[in-house]
């Protein structure tokens, strides 16, 4: 049957309110512009107890996301209208099909059993460790209380930890998946600290993976280290050891698994880069912390390209700060493909939480010599453009697979 647009505009307005027909998604698709958007989705979404429209517009295969509250939203949508051939509305029970040609619009409207699902960003993580869920480590560290309760001024730290374990899961995957192992599996931990990821990497070996392990934790600090040995004690961690020393001087395991370096300062990740390398380390994941060495010494050399084409950057230290830690870590990650890992740099937690937020992850791989080629044509002209010569480069070239 005809219908007009202001029917159309009455047909949203009265799902956006009804608490029978609750709308469900709106569809608009063959657009009068073929060369422009192809493609809006709008779905309801609940941010902060506030009642919003999402629109999913598709333009060149990419997809691009607003939320608008629905005043704005019915706005958009009267514009919307004129544009697009086909519109489906979705609603708990009904489904209108519109199409429209250049004198007015043709609806079709039949039943459905669809109902509106969870639309809520706010809900609850699935974290490996739960809120409540009692864990003796947890517990110890004064994280959460006796009854699993998580303490609200450690929430942080809690979820720290559980984005931690999931890189944990997803990488243990990995070396599964690639037949990298079997059914046991070796972690080091350089630069422990308090060893509050050490002890979750314990928990989650133990209590929810089918593996045996040997796990060891290395820290610089004697009263650290010492702490650590007496909680491992108290908790009855087995095939888990904590060992004062230095990352250079480590010879305790050879052929690892897993290697971790989370929040080392500055050189500190690349002496454990080249030590996970001296050890055959199927996987490492690195979080740095403080890189000073690419911020003190791209400036000191005013002749490189750099200061030709990034000059800016440059002339503000905080500007540079930023710039220059995204350079060193960019090189540690192509290092560690030059390896023949399979690298990915990732949020670790969210900039709320952290500011040490971006872990590398790189897992053995292979990698053709044509890839190897390239990676290293790219190195060089990275190298050359900053005017660098990173210790990173003179640690670890010997493991460079191109000049095996």
């Amino acid at each position: 049957m005809k219908i007009t647009k202001s029917q159309i505009i009455d047909i949203i307005i009265s799902s956006f309110r009804s608490n029978s027909e609750k709308f469900i998604k709106l569809v608009f698709s063959d657009s009068y512009a073929k060369a422009d958007i192809s493609k809006i989705i709008l779905k309801p979404i609940s941010i902060k107890s506030e009642e919003l429209i999402q629109f999913e517009s598709f333009k060149d295969n990419k997809a691009y996301h607003e939320n608008l509250n629905i005043s704005k939203s019915l706005e958009k949508i009267e514009d919307l209208l004129d544009n697009f051939k086909q519109i489906l509305i979705i609603t708990e029970g009904k489904t209108y099909q519109i199409l429209q040609n250049k004198t007015f619009f043709n609806l079709k409207q039949i039943n459905n059993n669809e109902t509106l699902k969870e639309t809520s960003h706010n809900k609850e993580k699935n974290y490996i460790l739960r809120d409540g869920v009692p864990v003796d480590f947890l517990i110890h560290l004064k994280i959460m209380g006796e009854n699993g309760k998580v303490y609200k001024e450690k929430y942080d730290k809690f979820k720290q930890i559980n984005k931690y374990l999931e890189f944990i899961d997803i990488t243990i995957g990995e070396l599964k998946e690639k037949n990298l192992i079997s059914d046991f599996i070796k972690c080091i931990d350089f630069g422990c600290g308090k060893s509050y990821l050490t002890f979750a990497l314990h928990h989650y070996l133990k209590n929810l993976t089918n593996l045996k392990y040997q796990i060891i934790g290395l820290d610089l600090k004697k009263d650290v280290i010492d702490t650590c040995n007496e909680i491992c004690k108290e908790l009855q961690c087995q095939n888990l050891e904590f060992i004062q020393g230095d990352i250079k001087d480590f010879d305790k395991l050879q052929n690892v698994d897993m290697v971790f370096s989370l929040h080392a300062c500055d050189n500190a990740t690349d002496y454990a880069i080249h030590k996970a390398l001296e050890l055959n380390a199927k996987a490492i994941l690195a979080v740095p912390c403080c890189q000073h060495e690419f911020n003190h010494t791209i400036p000191k050399n005013k002749d490189s390209d750099f200061f030709n084409y990034l000059a800016p950057l440059g002339k503000d230290g905080i500007l540079m700060e930023k710039f220059a830690s995204l350079a060193t870590d960019a090189f540690r990650a192509q290092s560690l493909r030059l390896c023949g890992y399979k690298v990915q740099v990732m949020e670790f937690i969210d900039m709320e939480h952290t500011p040490k937020n971006i872990i590398i992850k790189g897992v053995k791989a292979k990698i053709s010599r044509e890839q190897l080629v390239k990676l290293y044509g790219e190195m060089a002209v990275y190298k050359e453009f900053f005017g660098i010569e990173p210790v990173l480069d003179g640690l670890i070239r010997g493991y460079y697979r191109i000049l095996e």
